[in-house]
């Protein structure tokens, strides 16, 4: 009995042994190298040409905008402009009443014939040593000064009727047929938008770039569509000590007249075009104000970089990734210009990054392209 239980026990320990031997194998072999489910692609850089280009925010301005006021206290007794109109120089745009006006003109005549006649009369009783120099000095100083008050008086007239100074389009009215005005209150302001120009504040790195004649366009804030384009015509002598930005003006033609005075504006001044090695918007990570693409590497390759060993080891002709810092420049058609961080030769990863690290098996089938 004992000896039939001694052999089961020797059977069931043989029957075992090689199962014990897969688990100790297993066992030496050692975790499997950390890799992404999902798949991804790889490109190599492109050289594309990009426009070498910088924009700014800025409102169209109107080269000739002239603000009307009223020279005089009066009302406005005509008013044969009307808003939107079209004008040219001398047409006439509101006439005030002058009642009052010519009232101090005659009052200011009456004074003055009164006072030169003083002054005849002194001058002869001077002339017959009556009166003294003194005495006639007196009245003579006061008929000059009552003519030099008619003749300003008398200007005054002038101011009656304003008429538009250039040619233009007839602005906001802001004070009716009738109304009482003020000396110096604006009544209407005559805008030629025929050209119009944009201010660009060029930050000091790159106002030794800025040319006379350079090329600007212009774009609605936010819409790709090109609205106007024109040219550089005019810089600053010295840079804004402050800011440290120049000031750059740039004219549009504006036949149609579709482009209006104050209108905010994206403006774009381009410097020229170049070719550059560029990689796809998707295959950057923004990350703490930095930008980095993935590269795929050899381990050997990775391990160098990253200063430790990759543990566990990836298998003989994987790829792993290596998060790579990068400079670029504006994207332009979907693609980043970049200017440091990578070699033509380098693999770019393209797919879901934010699954990846550095050091992590590329889960791909497929082969850089170009």
């Amino acid at each position: 009995m004992r000896h039939g239980v001694v052999a089961r026990r020797r059977s069931l320990l043989l029957r075992s042994m090689p199962l014990v031997a897969v688990l100790a194998l297993m066992a030496c072999k050692g975790p499997e190298p950390p890799r992404s489910r999902a798949q991804f692609s790889l490109q190599a850089p492109t050289q594309v040409r990009f426009q070498d280009q910088a924009t700014y925010q800025s409102t169209l301005e109107s080269i000739s905008n002239v603000a009307l006021a009223a020279e005089i206290d009066g009302r406005i007794i005509a008013m044969p402009m009307q808003e939107g109109q079209r004008v040219k120089p001398g047409d006439a745009l509101f006439t005030l009443d002058q009642e009052q006006q010519q009232a101090q003109v005659n009052a200011s005549a009456a004074e003055a014939r009164k006072d030169r006649v003083n002054a005849e009369r002194y001058i002869f009783l001077n002339d017959a040593g009556a009166v003294s120099t003194k005495d006639r000095d007196y009245y003579v100083t006061q008929a000059i000064e009552s003519a030099d008050k008619l003749r300003a008086d008398a200007a005054t007239l002038g101011y009656k009727q304003v008429v538009a100074p250039i040619a233009g389009e007839v602005g906001d009215i802001q004070h009716k047929l009738g109304a009482v005005v003020k000396e110096g209150e604006t009544i209407v302001n005559i805008v030629d938008n025929s050209t119009l120009w944009v201010r660009l504040d060029v930050p000091a790195e790159l106002a030794y770039r800025v040319k006379p004649g350079l090329p600007v366009t212009l774009r609605a804030p936010g819409s790709p569509e090109l609205i106007a384009e024109g040219a550089i015509d005019f810089i600053a002598p010295s840079l804004d000590r402050n800011s440290q930005t120049l000031l750059v003006k740039a004219s549009f033609e504006n036949p149609e007249r579709t482009l209006r005075d104050q209108q905010r504006v994206s403006a774009t001044l381009s410097f020229g075009a170049n070719t550059l090695w560029s990689v796809p918007v998707g295959a950057v990570l923004l990350q703490a104000g930095q930008t980095f693409v993935f590269t795929a590497v050899t381990p050997a390759q990775a391990q160098k970089a990253l200063e430790r060993p990759l543990e566990p080891k990836p298998k003989r002709g994987e790829l792993v990734a290596l998060q790579v810092p990068v400079t670029l420049g504006l994207p332009q058609n979907g693609r980043y210009p970049v200017f440091k961080g990578l070699e033509p030769s380098s693999k770019v990863v393209m797919g879901s990054l934010a699954q990846l690290r550095s050091g992590m098996v590329i889960n791909t089938g497929s082969q850089a392209k170009p």
